[in-house]
């Protein structure tokens, strides 16, 4: 006979694990989204271009060439207990810097639209600003972060 809990464990033990399994492939993309989907923006304000490398932990998104305002763009779902990071190293000709594009506290500044999940980035000749409004510069919203190096 049966034991009425061992099998009434190892059942639900399948079924989770079988569930998870199935629904891995949604919840790894960003429209499947069980935290907020960030949308994040880099716009380049420099009359030549630049060159950004965009990393997370998870995801090298590469280098683009960013021309004078022209943007590049991303999405990604922010993780469950926060701790999201993605960062950028960017040239333009001989200067160079490196900097978090969204980490916990770009994810206070850029909330504070609280009418979307959205990061404006804007790389300037001074160096790097992010708002949480898509306005143009200068616009009080938009914070100094980091300068060339």
């Amino acid at each position: 006979m049966k034991k009425p809990l061992k099998y009434f464990s190892s059942y639900v033990v399948h079924h989770l694990f079988t569930i998870v399994i199935l629904t891995y492939p949604f919840a790894s993309t960003t429209d499947a989204c069980f935290m907020a989907k960030w949308n994040i923006y880099v716009t380049s304000d420099i009359s030549d271009n630049i060159i950004g490398h965009i990393k997370s932990g998870d995801d090298d998104l590469g280098n683009h060439t960013i021309p004078f305002r022209g943007n590049y763009n991303w999405s990604f779902c922010d993780k469950f207990f926060g701790g999201t990071l993605f960062y950028g190293y960017f040239w333009w000709g001989s200067k160079f810097q490196s900097l978090a594009l969204f980490d916990d506290n770009l994810r206070d500044i850029c909330a504070q639209a609280q009418t979307n999940q959205n990061c404006y980035w804007l790389v300037r000749y001074d160096g790097f600003y992010v708002s949480a409004y898509d306005k143009p510069f200068p616009d009080n919203n938009y914070h100094f972060i980091k300068p060339w190096g």
